[in-house]
Parts: structure tokens; C-alpha cells; sequence
């Protein structure tokens, strides 16, 4: 059985028509169908990239699993890790860096972004968090 490619439909920045009937005040971003990782190497045969990790190893780990297990794609039903939309985490002694690969403004990114920093806020107490998006 093949599988087909995810629909992406294309709204140009500022469609009021489009941003209207999404609820979402014309995000200007793709709206998808499906669900598809950031990573669309596998369409080609290829594998995605790991996420850049910068910290402890075993404090890395935690709060991988963490957000995989809690920040979860309704649509999907997978975490943000199995869907390689984690692109950097970096933890120092003060500091926490996520780098998510998808935007906030639009769709669930923002519920999914608000979740991730309650996620490093719970596992990092006394840390200062900053979630970025590269998209």
C-alpha cells in the first residue's frame, strides 16, 4: 500500500477568508491535513536528525521523555519527540533552551508550546526557560 503525501494547503499572509474560517485571527502559516513531522526525510528514504542535546546526559533524558510523554499532538496522538518536532535542548546550571520546530502562532502550536514550558518549568524548578520556534 503506498502512502500518500500529506495535503498542504497554502494561504498567502493576510487571508482573511482562510484566517476566518480557521478561528485563528489569519496566522498566515500552511494549514495541514495530516500531521507530518518537520523532518520529511523519510519521504525520500532518508533518516530525520536528532535533536541537538546540550546538558547532563541523564537530566537531558528526563525531560526528553517528559515532554514526549506530556506534550502530545491531539491529532496525532504522539509526542513531540517521537514526532521530531524538538530541535535543540540545551541545559545549563541556570539556564534551559527548547527548540521546537514548528510555529505558536498557529493550530495547536501555542497550546503545544505553553505545555512544553510548564513541562521544563516542572522538571527545572529554579531555571529560567525560554521556548523558541524555528518556524
Amino acid at each position: 500500500m503506498e502512502h500518500a503525501a500529506p495535503t498542504l494547503w497554502l494561504q498567502p499572509a493576510g487571508s482573511g477568508s482562510a484566517a476566518a474560517a480557521h478561528g485563528d485571527g489569519g496566522c498566515g502559516q500552511c494549514l495541514a491535513a495530516d500531521v507530518p513531522p518537520p523532518c520529511h526525510a523519510p519521504l525520500v528514504g532518508r533518516h530525520c536528525g536528532q535533536p541537538r542535546l546540550h546538558g547532563k546526559p541523564a537530566l537531558l533524558a528526563q525531560v526528553m521523555e517528559a515532554l514526549n510523554r506530556q506534550v502530545v499532538e491531539p491529532g496525532a496522538g504522539l509526542g513531540i519527540v517521537d514526532l521530531h518536532w524538538v530541535q535543540s535542548l540545551h541545559i545549563d546550571d541556570d539556564e534551559a533552551e527548547l527548540t521546537l520546530a514548528f510555529t505558536a502562532t498557529c493550530g495547536p502550536g501555542k497550546a503545544l508550546s505553553e505545555a512544553a514550558f510548564q513541562v521544563l518549568r516542572e522538571r527545572l524548578p529554579d531555571t529560567d526557560v525560554y521556548v523558541l520556534h524555528t518556524a
